[in-house]
């Protein structure tokens, strides 16, 4: 019975966790303005707002608080019509303010009209599309839900301690993909590096993916001792790593002073080098505790 119930529990935490994802995408998509930059202009005008109110937490503007506003367009043929505008695009400051709007043909799929504005983050939001959709088609582990027994817990964190590089896959992954998008949003401190971050993002989350699928299939595997000669290999490996990551955040920094956005699509790289560094040398002294005999079953602790 008590089976059944934590079963009923997961599924119900899963369906939560997914359709917040997807909630969290939408707004992404939209907010970045991805939507609005779809489409060909054919022609343009200004709006004025008539009426405007306050909308959320959960609205088609997505998750958050927006000003959701009708507007009167006029176009430069001095045509006139209404529109409804989401995403905050019109606020009360435009009822005596006009915002430039656009009409775009959308390839079989009609038309929009949208606010012509700045819109730097359209390639974060695209970005963004493919691996929040993964999320939510697979799921993401929820800790303690439902709950493991005591002895399987602390097995299950002795396990996860003893990984070298493993635990650290989602989110350096992820740390990646949002300091690439969003570096993008700026002038490149070095040209190409943004790209560079993105791709070693999207291995690192497909990685992470095929580790969490063998993992669920086969159970968590046991890591392998480190012998003395490997431990002296991880720990050199460790100070390497975090001396090489930490020259290049700081040439990145320099590089890029002032355009903080570019700097992240440079230093985004050896952050992620300094941290598994510093994996490498933090869980290398684990093991040779372990091997030493020193630590036993504290490693769970």
């Amino acid at each position: 019975m008590r089976s059944r119930q934590w079963l009923v529990i997961h599924v119900a935490a899963q369906t939560v966790l997914r359709a917040l994802v997807l909630v969290i995408l939408y707004a992404v998509f939209v907010n970045t303005g991805s939507l609005a930059a779809d489409g060909i202009v054919t022609k343009r005008g200004t709006a004025l707002a008539t009426a405007c109110e306050r909308v959320g937490p959960l609205s088609r503007s997505g998750l958050g608080w927006y000003w959701q506003c009708e507007g009167k367009i006029t176009w430069q043929d001095g045509k006139q019509g209404t529109s409804t505008f989401t995403g905050s695009d019109l606020t009360p400051s435009n009822k005596t303010e006009p915002a430039p709007v656009a009409w775009r043909e959308i390839r079989n799929r009609g038309h929009q009209i949208t606010v012509e504005k700045p819109r730097p983050f359209v390639t974060f939001g695209r970005l963004m599309v493919v691996p929040l959709f993964g999320l939510a088609v697979f799921g993401a582990r929820i800790p303690g839900v439902p709950p493991l027994p005591t002895d399987e817990r602390t097995e299950y964190r002795r396990k996860r301690r003893l990984q070298l590089w493993q635990p650290l896959m989602i989110p350096v992954g992820w740390g990646l993909l949002v300091a690439g998008g969003l570096a993008t949003a700026a002038p490149a401190v070095i040209p190409g590096m943004a790209v560079v971050t993105l791709v070693v993002a999207y291995v690192a989350l497909i990685v992470m993916w095929a580790l969490s699928r063998n993992r669920a299939r086969k159970g968590f595997p046991e890591p392998t001792l480190l012998s003395s000669d490997s431990q002296s290999a991880c720990l050199a490996g460790g100070h390497f790593l975090r001396v090489l990551g930490g020259l290049g955040v700081i040439f990145g920094g320099i590089l890029g002073f002032g355009n903080w956005l570019g700097v992240l699509g440079v230093v985004a790289i050896p952050l992620a080098l300094v941290t598994f560094g510093q994996r490498l040398l933090l869980v290398t002294n684990r093991h040779r505790r372990q091997f030493d005999g020193t630590v036993g079953n504290s490693a769970a602790s």
